[in-house]
């Protein structure tokens, strides 16, 4: 039988080992949570761009720190752009890589739009139907190299509203054809695709609510669109152009077109359709409307416009 002094040994003895055997699992388990963490962390870290060994922290798909960014290639300005301009930073008038992402908070239209790729062949806008305002009308008036393809159906002073609610208008000089339904002009030309240039009109009066009523009219029309022409036909819509500093229009003005457009971008996304942004290509170093582009009302294009937004839309194709 053991004595008092050995029965407090063998107890002191099954103490020590619970708390190893206790401290042992408490260490497996920090261990264990420790790399689960580091897993975690890594794999959020190389997902954003960074690599190990230098300790950088690069956007997906841009140039690590240590090596500059190349700057877009400059095109001359006989055809629009602005030559010799800087790598595109956020918020200027520079053009901006487009991405497929819509979920960025305070999206940009400009990164929301079909970016560049190689000039089609003018015969693609053969089956395209251009829908718009008097600023399409201008394919009609003045020498491009689309004029002898796509069909133009432009009405002076139309909006949205007035293609969903299928008014009658005269398409207007160079068209040769009288007064015709919009809408039904447009579903029964049977195109493969439809160009839409509209909102310098409907934003002609200031406020909230005008720009609200535009882009609910806006959004109906290419449910309808889509609707009736089927998934197969593609929709272009084009971003509203730029006007002058100084135009009458108190509605038109460089912000409110900005922001109108990154709406407009993120509607025609919503609804299956792509957005072209033209008012890069007919802007200046302010983003206003060119003056060698403009029409007298500081609103609309003159003649020069014309052959630099055929070029455009050749180059900025789904």
């Amino acid at each position: 039988m053991a004595t008092y002094r050995e029965f407090r040994e063998q107890v002191k003895r099954r103490r020590r080992r619970k708390f190893i055997l206790r401290l042992s699992l408490l260490i497996v388990a920090a261990a264990a949570v420790c790399g689960v963490a580091f897993f975690a962390l890594y794999t959020v870290l190389t997902g954003a761009g960074w690599t190990p060994g230098n300790g950088q922290l690069v956007a997906s798909g841009s140039t690590s720190a240590s090596e500059p960014a190349s700057a877009p290639e400059s095109t001359s300005s006989s055809e629009g752009g602005q030559g010799g301009q800087s790598a595109a930073t956020w918020n200027t008038s520079t053009p901006v890589e487009p991405t497929l992402d819509q979920t960025i908070n305070g999206a940009d239209y400009r990164m929301l739009a079909v970016g560049a790729n190689a000039a089609v062949d003018y015969s693609f806008f053969d089956r395209a139907a251009i829908l718009g305002d008097s600023v399409s009308q201008g394919w009609n008036i003045y020498e491009s190299p689309m004029k002898a393809h796509a069909f133009v159906c432009a009405y002076k002073s139309i909006g949205p509203s007035a293609v969903v609610n299928k008014e009658t208008a005269n398409p207007g000089q160079g068209s040769g054809r009288g007064e015709e339904n919009i809408y039904e002009t447009i579903i029964n030309s049977n195109p493969l695709r439809l160009y839409i240039l509209l909102g310098t009109n409907a934003l002609v009066r200031d406020g909230e609510a005008t720009e609200q009523s535009f882009l609910a009219y806006y959004g109906q029309m290419l449910d309808m669109f889509k609707a009736d022409l089927g998934d197969e036909v593609d929709i272009y819509v084009q971003s509203i152009t730029p006007v002058r500093p100084g135009a009458s229009q108190p509605g038109l003005y460089k912000e409110r077109i900005q922001r109108v457009n990154t709406q407009l971008a993120v509607l025609a996304r919503e609804k299956g359709c792509h957005f072209v942004n033209v008012y890069e290509v007919l802007q200046d170093a302010n983003g206003d409307l060119r003056e060698d582009l403009a029409a007298a009302d500081k609103v609309h294009l003159n003649q020069n416009a014309y052959p630099i937004m055929a070029e455009y839309l050749a180059t900025h194709t789904a």
